[in-house]
């Protein structure tokens, strides 16, 4: 008797203790969210994209603020961060809307994290209207140049997660990759760096089979940090006929993302409202 007592005291303490853990892993878990932003001739599509955009961030943000409550503020080191992709020609002084709209909770010591926070989210709405105030660069779409995700991709993204935290990364674009310039890119057989050419090849009924059996799609990039990915905005461009043009993007970007090493992609949104959008968001990071 003693000895099953003896068995149960011990089974006891070791449970207690690993409920213990658990609960100290998940107030010290952090999250790295990151928002990544295609400012091209996008933003002047339709009448309400900024809003839409910025209501998107907005619910990204707040997601970031509860994982901050949830580690208790003074014990989070959780990350918030907007990555302006850049734009050929583009006066906008990105760096300094980076730094404006990006936090990093374990910057601070534990008496200074509420109070940074609070200055942070007290600024926030600000730098965010006058980030699409200064990304407005005419009524036309040649006043942009469009801005090279594929390159992005290639060269920063890495740069711009941390494999010690759960990374978050939202992708706001109307999901082409494409510039004024159609010399800009590179095409490989069926492999390109922009949409403009694998769209042509799939402008066919079979379009997907057509894509898998011949490896149409956008060249890999090499994502070498784990993440969970979700691409807002996909919408098809102001007068295009292609009732599809939005499913094949998302497909496009989908396969893109796997090919380059994604393991946790949420499918792609395609023509969403902006009250969608916002809710997806909270819903799925």
């Amino acid at each position: 008797m003693k000895k099953i007592l003896a068995i149960i005291s011990i089974t006891t303490s070791l449970y207690a203790c690993t409920t213990k853990a658990t609960e100290q892993t998940h107030f010290t878990k952090n999250n790295n969210y990151v928002v990544i932003l295609d400012l091209s001739d996008r933003i002047i599509q339709n009448t309400d994209q900024v809003d839409i955009d910025t209501n998107a961030i907005r619910a990204v943000f707040e997601r970031f603020e509860r994982s901050v409550q949830n580690n208790l503020v003074v014990k989070s080191g959780d990350k918030f961060s907007i990555r302006i992709i850049p734009q050929k020609s583009s006066s906008l002084p990105g760096n300094t809307f980076e730094n404006n709209l990006s936090i990093d909770m374990a910057k601070f010591t534990g008496a200074e994290k509420l109070k940074n926070l609070h200055e942070f989210k007290n600024n926030f709405s600000k730098q965010l209207a006058l980030l699409y105030q200064n990304a407005y660069l005419g009524n036309k779409n040649s006043d942009f140049a469009g801005v090279d995700i594929w390159q992005y991709f290639n060269e920063q993204v890495n740069t711009d997660m941390d494999s010690k935290y759960n990374n978050r990364v939202v992708i706001i674009t109307d999901g082409y990759f494409d510039f004024e310039d159609k010399q800009h890119g590179v095409s490989n057989y069926n492999r390109a760096t922009t949409t403009d050419p694998l769209l042509k090849k799939m402008s066919v009924p079979n379009w997907q089979k057509l894509s898998s059996d011949n490896e149409i799609g956008l060249m890999p990039v090499k994502l070498q940090v784990e993440a969970q990915w979700l691409v807002c905005g996909i919408q098809p461009k102001a007068g295009n006929k292609d009732l599809l043009e939005a499913e094949k993007l998302g497909y496009i970007w989908k396969k893109w993302l796997v090919e380059s090493g994604a393991k946790n992609i949420n499918e792609p949104v395609i023509n969403s409202s902006s009250l969608k959008m916002k809710n997806l968001i909270l819903k799925t990071l």
